[in-house]
């Protein structure tokens, strides 16, 4: 009886597994993947923005640094 159990536990998680895969495979056919034109413009946007951020950044902290030691000169 207890064998009888273990094959059921089994077979539910074999069950289980198919389903899942099958349901991934649905939600991966619905996904929306950008062209490759799409993924150059979108990291062009992300590298200047970058260092448009980081040049920022650098004149601020220029300039925090020279009032920070007028202060403490």
């Amino acid at each position: 009886m207890e064998r009888v159990r273990e094959m059921d536990t089994i077979k539910d998680y074999i069950k289980q597994g198919v389903s899942f895969v099958k349901e991934a495979w649905t939600e991966l056919s619905k996904v929306h993947y950008p062209s490759p034109k799409d993924t150059l413009r979108a990291t062009v946007v992300v590298v200047v923005v970058t260092l448009v951020m980081a040049a920022w950044l650098g004149v601020i902290d220029f300039f925090a640094t020279r009032v920070v030691r007028q202060l403490l000169g």
